[in-house]
């Protein structure tokens, strides 16, 4: 299994977020992400580690 990095949108429909949120936590570097072709990607371990941090669940 690999952890190909997922787009804002998929990632804050993971997270429970809007994708606003989202890019609000990536802004203020509260999670993880990748660059791939211009546009943010967040990898899944980094949503894992969000929600460990945050003690949230999916």
């Amino acid at each position: 299994m690999t952890d190909e990095p997922l787009r804002a949108t998929e990632a804050a429909k993971r997270l429970g977020i809007t994708t606003k949120e989202l890019l609000v936590l990536i802004n203020e570097r509260r999670i993880g992400y990748v660059m791939q072709g211009g546009i943010a990607h967040v990898p899944v371990s980094a949503l894992d580690k969000y929600r460990t941090l945050t003690n949230t669940r999916p």
